[in-house]
């Protein structure tokens, strides 16, 4: 935990990234099994990476995964299951709710900005997680989401878990989380050199943007320095 924020740094494709990640005081490691993404790391490099690994809990993000791609990530060993899933078909989101329980599962429903979250799936899972909408992608765009929709579903359903992720950066995320009293985020491109490959630079820059904050409180403290001191948005 940062400042009060619990931290994902997912797309992570090597073990001295984990590392750095930890060492920053992020929660969660994020590592993606969907082929089409530039950091895809598929489950026999996650087995070969494992041993190094730090001892934080690891996120397998899938999309639209199919029940033999569940039952693979089960058996790699990952502790929790992010689900990205289209929203008018969440057979998928209610496969992994079943296999793996509402406690282990992350959803993440591709929602168009005119689109609304279907009241009868929050209970499938304890967390979930709102990225950006793209119509020829399942998140991972680099670019900010819709903050005020993120704020309302929060604060509608304050029994979930509530992860902000899209386009955040060290330069961005304490407005974002000032915006959407956010106590999770997720952070991929904006602490990264090139795709899958994170920035101890920026990751150190992420720390010093959360850190001295309590439950997202002065997290606007030392942010020019913060902007000075890191350079432009890179795409997720």
């Amino acid at each position: 935990m940062i400042g009060g924020i619990r931290v994902k740094v997912c797309g992570l494709t090597s073990a001295a990234d984990a590392v750095a990640a930890a060492g920053i005081g992020a929660d969660f490691l994020g590592f993606i099994l969907y082929p089409k993404s530039p950091r895809y790391l598929p489950l026999a490099a996650f087995a070969a990476l494992r041993a190094q690994l730090p001892a934080l809990p690891k996120v397998a993000v899938m999309v639209a995964p199919s029940e033999a791609d569940l039952a693979a990530a089960e058996a790699a060993g990952f502790d929790y299951f992010q689900i990205h899933f289209p929203a008018a078909d969440p057979a998928s989101a209610r496969a992994a709710a079943a296999r793996f329980g509402a406690a282990r599962v992350w959803l993440a429903p591709k929602l168009a900005p005119e689109v609304e979250l279907a009241a009868e799936l929050l209970p499938l899972a304890d967390t979930w997680l709102l990225d950006t909408y793209r119509s020829d992608s399942f998140g991972g765009t680099g670019h900010t989401g819709d903050w005020a929709k993120f704020r309302r579903y929060r604060e509608k359903n304050t029994e979930r878990a509530w992860v902000l992720a899209g386009g955040l950066t060290p330069e961005n995320v304490a407005e974002a989380v000032a915006a959407t009293g956010a106590q999770r985020i997720d952070v991929n491109s904006g602490v990264e050199s090139a795709p899958g490959k994170k920035d101890t630079a920026k990751l150190a820059a992420l720390r010093t943007a959360l850190d001295g904050s309590e439950g997202g409180e002065c997290l606007l403290c030392g942010m020019a320095s913060v902007r000075s001191s890191v350079g432009g948005r890179t795409s997720r």
